[in-house]
């Protein structure tokens, strides 16, 4: 019995030695602050000028409509988008190609509703 409550002891007698040597190295560090990091200055970013396109209507019950809006001879879309007449026209795409950003959408819908694109042009 005398023997296992010594090695209990030496036992726990290493285990805080351990912890103390973790504890230690842990919270010692260089000495020296660590600097702050330096703050980076980043482009400021120029949206466009938004160009609207025409509003081409889509008629209801899953229907689809593409519309598109055209940037200025000398511009490219940088961006753009669209808006509709109403809740149900879902947009399925949203993309640029050529100097034009089209998109396309979807009426679930039982009437007809507009969809129209936008771009933003630099």
């Amino acid at each position: 019995m005398s023997i296992r409550i010594k090695a209990a002891g030496i036992a726990a007698a290493v285990i805080a030695t351990v912890g103390i040597a973790t504890a230690a190295s842990a919270s010692s560090d260089s000495g020296s602050p660590k600097p702050p990091p330096k703050p980076v200055k980043a482009a400021a970013a120029q949206a466009g000028t938004p160009v609207y396109g025409a509003s081409v209507s889509v008629q209801g019950n899953r229907d689809h409509g593409i519309a598109y809006a055209e940037c200025p001879a000398g511009t490219a879309p940088t961006g753009g988008g669209g808006v509709t007449s109403g809740y149900d026209i879902f947009f399925t795409d949203s993309y640029a190609s050529g100097n034009a950003w089209y998109i396309r959408g979807t009426n679930t819908g039982s009437g007809a509703q507009s969809l129209t694109a936008f771009a933003l042009c630099q």
